[in-house]
């Protein structure tokens, strides 16, 4: 582990030097939080909350679009630092010189009206069976940022954002993924990107009609509008395995042009509806093969209420949302399917999830799944720590891969971790799936052993 800081250094400076390689085409934004923090302070819901690939992208000084993905989170409360919230105290990190050169990287880019805010991910993992290589071992880097062109205080109505990411092996076995020597069609580490370091969204927010409407057009992601879950949806600090963040019944897009809207109708309840380039590959500008006209199209309703338990009023989040895609490429026919997800906080730091999900035969990776666990934050009397234990059930013998290996039945997952926060910046999680192939040729009864160890600044 003492050699890890060393590693870890040249990718910072590494994905420095992509933010200014991508400057033209990512122009800056506003500052990072970071920045109007005083010693001993730091913003309640920052620890762990840095991944791009995953829900909202923050912004820290327009609040009224604050919620640049358009999910349910705020920059929070700024609180005194609990020592007893760390294994080693903030003055003792021995990664603060990484937290350094982050700071001193934002306030150059807060001079230059954007944010900038990294975090890296170092994850090994070690199949008991395998048809192939055993042990796993990656570093993913991760970057977000916005900037508000025409914006101001008083009339925050637009931001540009942007999302750099890229990971690269480390010792044990690199690529293909583990999912492929297993037998799987998702990933069992959904950290992973398929590239090195590269730009990888890039797309506008507008606010329309006294904020009551938002468009998002560019070069977007799924997963910063859909299929939220506060229980599971953020691998670099939850769930591994894209099974238990994703439902694995839908045909999502990946990385490219898209646009999509947000409707607010009242102070609990939203609409959301989009439609992405179903053939972009993710690696690319996200305009390619648009020509095919082909569109995974999706519409989501959000009901956010706040529920009477046990004396206090609890948030939770239920929704619900239907999808139609003509990709018979990557898939054998075209389809549509249906979904359902909910979160629930219950209190106590106890949050119990489910999704489920169907399709219709040969449109996406599984023709029905569910998945349900429950997480726990605050464990141990601790702010950052967690524990969570989740399990999912996905047929794809219906599925429809094009190309893949034909589905004999069910593919079982089932995962634990346990997140402890170690430093200011450092998170480390031992994790645990025992996994079940549904596929022809997979293992089955599989132990898969995990440490992900993620820095966020």
């Amino acid at each position: 582990m003492q050699l890890l800081p060393i590693a870890l250094l040249p990718l910072l400076f590494a994905s420095w030097a992509s933010v200014n390689a991508a400057e033209d085409a990512s122009p800056p934004g506003n500052d990072h939080a970071a920045a109007s923090l005083k010693p001993g302070e730091f913003r309640t819901d920052s620890i762990g909350r840095g991944s791009g690939s995953r829900g909202p992208i923050a912004l820290h000084r327009l609040q009224p679009v604050s919620d640049a993905g358009m999910g349910d989170s705020a920059d929070g409360t700024v609180a005194p630092v609990n020592l007893d919230d760390y294994l080693l105290p903030p003055a003792n990190d021995p990664f603060s010189f990484l937290q350094d050169g982050v700071d001193l990287v934002s306030s150059l880019s807060s001079e230059l009206n954007f944010s900038f805010v990294p975090q890296m991910v170092y994850i090994y993992q070690h199949a008991d069976k395998s048809n192939g290589p055993h042990g796993f071992s990656h570093i993913y880097t991760n970057i977000d940022g916005a900037m508000p062109l025409w914006a101001t205080d008083k009339d925050p109505s637009g931001h540009l954002l942007y999302n750099i990411q890229g990971n690269s092996g480390v010792g044990a076995s690199t690529y293909p993924f583990i999912n492929e020597f297993v037998g799987s069609p998702y990933f069992i580490d959904n950290v992973l990107t398929q590239s090195r370091l590269s730009l990888k969204k890039l797309w506008w927010q507008q606010d329309l009609v006294d904020g009551v409407l938002k468009i998002n057009v560019g070069k977007l992601y799924y997963a910063n509008f859909f299929d939220m879950n506060a229980g599971a949806e953020d691998p670099t600090r939850q769930y591994l395995a894209a099974q238990l963040t994703n439902n694995t019944a839908v045909p999502f897009a990946s990385y490219g042009f898209g646009v999509v809207g947000q409707w607010n109708i009242d102070d609990e309840s939203l609409l959301r509806f989009g439609s992405m380039n179903a053939l972009a590959s993710g690696v690319s500008t996200g305009f390619e093969n648009l020509d095919e006209g082909r569109f995974f199209n999706i519409a989501q309703y959000n009901w956010m209420p706040k529920l009477r338990i046990n004396g206090e009023d609890r948030r939770g989040h239920y929704r619900g949302f239907i999808w139609y895609s003509n990709n018979d490429i990557d898939y054998q026919e075209k389809g549509w399917g249906a979904g359902l997800s909910f979160d629930q906080d219950i209190g106590g730091g106890i949050t119990p999830f489910l999704r489920w999900g169907i399709a219709q035969e040969g449109s996406a990776p599984a023709d029905m799944c569910w998945s349900t666990g429950v997480t726990l934050n605050g464990v141990f009397d601790r702010a950052h720590d967690g524990i969570g234990v989740a399990f999912c059930f996905s047929r794809i013998e219906g599925g429809g891969l094009a190309g893949g290996q034909p589905g004999d039945g069910w593919e079982t997952i089932i995962e634990a971790f346990w997140r402890i926060q170690v430093t200011r910046t450092l998170q480390v999680s031992p994790d645990i799936q025992w996994f079940q192939s549904g596929e022809s040729g997979g293992v089955s009864n599989t132990w898969i052993w995990g440490l992900r160890c993620t820095w966020n600044f």
